[in-house]
């Protein structure tokens, strides 16, 4: 073995090539920058974080994200009020254009449309609902057509972090998804919310619709190691280019 790996293991740590063995998010770099993505659409922004980290990662094209907590909406907004290349907007997406009300928790990446079960109260000591919100809820097909005009020349990765309601967001895609080159879905393979969808069903809906997986992470796991969460990367075998 050689010494930087040696050092590397003594101090905990594992040295891996990005490109062989990908990390989740050089898998997404390398995701994005194979098919030249120029637009992504962060869905469930909430603070910023996956905003930040694709600026920390060297990409510089279009980010529009999507949050509908007041509270939180501030801190995205804060997050990229120095990007002018980052369009935050106040609001969630779903499969319909209208209003819901969003359970909100005390840790703010929890918040969903759906309720805790009793699994995820368990498991995620913050999922308590602190509060509710009744928010704008929009599609993707309809910010497309009237936000980016040029979508069809473009090449859009949508990202999707909704706490169970994915795949909600991907039905309201129903009309451009051809145009969408690249989808990360996180994907429960033990539901913590009540009604999330069974994740065998929601990449068979992916599937149906052009996607093929290129990698899975997983998020988080119980005490015995069996998955809870993990992020689902799929590139688009029908897209229209």
């Amino acid at each position: 073995m050689k010494l930087h790996k040696i050092i590397a293991k003594a101090l905990g740590y594992e040295l891996i090539k990005r490109r062989k063995h990908p990390t989740s998010n050089s898998h997404l770099i390398n995701l994005i920058n194979h098919n030249d993505i120029d637009v992504v659409l962060d869905v469930g922004a909430n603070n910023g974080q996956f905003g930040l980290m694709l600026r920390n990662e060297g990409y510089d094209g279009d980010i529009h994200s999507f949050e509908p907590v007041s509270k939180t909406f501030k801190n995205l907004s804060h997050a990229c009020h120095n990007d002018p290349k980052w369009f935050p907007n106040k609001t969630a997406m779903g499969s319909v254009i209208g209003e819901e009300t969003v359970h909100i928790t005390e840790s703010s990446d929890l918040s969903s449309f759906l309720n805790p079960n009793d699994f995820g109260k368990e498991k995620y000591k913050k999922i308590k609902v602190s509060q509710t919100e009744k928010v704008k809820v929009g599609t993707i097909d309809d910010y497309l057509v009237t936000r980016i005009p040029d979508f069809k020349k473009r090449n859009i990765l949508l990202k999707m972090d909704t706490q169970g309601y994915d795949l909600k967001v991907f039905e309201g895609a129903s009309s451009v998804i051809q145009h969408i080159d690249c989808i990360l879905s996180e994907v429960s393979l033990i539901p913590i919310y009540s009604g999330m969808p069974h994740y065998l069903d929601s990449l068979r809906k992916y599937e149906e619709n052009g996607f093929n997986v290129t990698g899975i992470y997983p998020i988080s796991r119980k005490s015995d190691l069996s998955v809870i969460e993990m992020d689902c990367f799929m590139v688009n075998t029908k897209t229209n280019k």
